[in-house]
């Protein structure tokens, strides 16, 4: 029998061991804490760690005890109130956060396949199937539907684990939409940080060439990863250098994007971004190519479950960047706010300050 302590110190080196499964009877508070938005802001104030209910599964959910989680842009950006035109939120305050990796804590009725003490990962959507879900990652427990849960890749622990849905997610729907095939060469724009690491990996199991943009700096770990040619964006522009590429994945969002993609595209090419909203709106394409902003369809488990048995084969690995203590979730999300990160920030909510993680 387990007893999930309401203290974290208890529980201090659970996040980083490689996932088992748990016993089967796990004792649920009445409160949590929990990362509120309650009002939006561009310095982060508007958000605050606040003692709140343990919210109750309804019929088809899951709640689940989280043991870690991970600071998407998407978090940064609904946090500053840039996104309610695609990711709307009926009211405020709100729970937050997408990426979860934890431990089934209770069911809701009609849920028939995960147990209590199963270890799963997921995204958190904003919406669902029509329905307001409010955010809930950055929190001690999370509610969501079990249709789009996934077993957590046992190879991982849990920290690795709650760097990867949303990432995974994207980037393996991202690569669909281009149709990127064997043998082509992408052009994958921000490869170190979370998304396009994730992306270069995905790119080299389909047998593709890539070539992606990164400081000079994380030349290595680009290629650790399996990228093939490195371009320092601080130095060249790749506008100047790539030529004839079948795929372009934009994950950086920069200035005329679009016009540079078309430019660098063989005939047909296809281009995919999940930062450039805007310019999409105006963009005509030339020479038959063709591509615009992915949204992302996270309701499904499919796409996760593709990136886990790629996970336990060995043949795509996270890449975990600074770890923080749930207590200094702010700190994260003002961290990651900053831009230029390798890997994925993640916090660690089984962890104390006098036990977190080396950064």
């Amino acid at each position: 029998k387990i007893e999930f302590p309401t203290s974290r110190q208890s529980m201090s080196t659970f996040a980083d061991r490689k996932i088992s499964t748990f016993a089967e009877d796990i004792k649920v508070p009445s409160k949590m804490k929990a990362l509120i938005l309650e009002k939006f802001s561009q310095d982060f104030s508007g958000i605050a760690l606040k003692e709140v209910d343990v919210p109750e599964p309804q019929e088809g959910d899951i709640l689940i005890k989280v043991m870690a989680s991970s600071v998407n842009p998407i978090d940064i950006q609904t946090m500053k109130g840039w996104l309610l035109s695609t990711f709307p939120i009926s009211s405020l305050p709100c729970k937050t956060g997408f990426d979860v990796s934890g431990v089934v804590a209770k069911l809701g009725k009609g849920v028939s396949n995960f147990k209590i003490g199963d270890c799963v990962w997921v995204d958190i959507p904003t919406t669902q199937y029509g329905k307001e879900l409010v955010m809930g990652a950055f929190a001690e427990y999370a509610i969501v539907s079990a249709a789009k849960v996934g077993f957590a890749p046992k190879s991982l622990s849990f920290i690795e684990a709650a760097s990867i849905p949303v990432v995974g997610i994207t980037s393996c729907q991202a690569l669909k939409a281009v149709n990127l095939s064997k043998d082509d060469t992408i052009l994958i724009l921000g490869g170190s940080g979370g998304t396009g690491s994730m992306a270069i990996q995905l790119a080299k199991a389909i047998g593709a060439k890539v070539i992606t943009t990164c400081s000079e700096r994380n030349f290595g770990f680009c290629k650790k990863l399996g990228a093939d040619e490195c371009i320092n964006y601080r130095k060249i522009k790749w506008v100047d250098t790539v030529k004839d590429v079948d795929a372009v994945y934009d994950c950086t969002g920069e200035k005329d994007v679009f016009k540079n993609a078309n430019k660098v595209l063989k005939e047909g090419g296809k281009f995919v971004t999940i930062a450039a909203f805007e310019e999409a709106k105006n963009h005509k394409w030339e020479r038959k190519c063709s591509g615009g902003p992915l949204f992302m369809d996270s309701l499904k488990v499919e796409s996760l479950d593709e990136v886990a048995a790629l996970m336990e084969k060995g043949i795509v690995k996270p890449s975990v960047g600074k770890v923080f203590t749930f207590d200094n979730v702010i700190d994260a999300i003002k961290e990651s706010a900053i831009g230029h990160n390798v890997g994925k920030t993640c916090v660690d909510h089984t962890a104390t300050d006098e036990t977190k993680p080396k950064k």
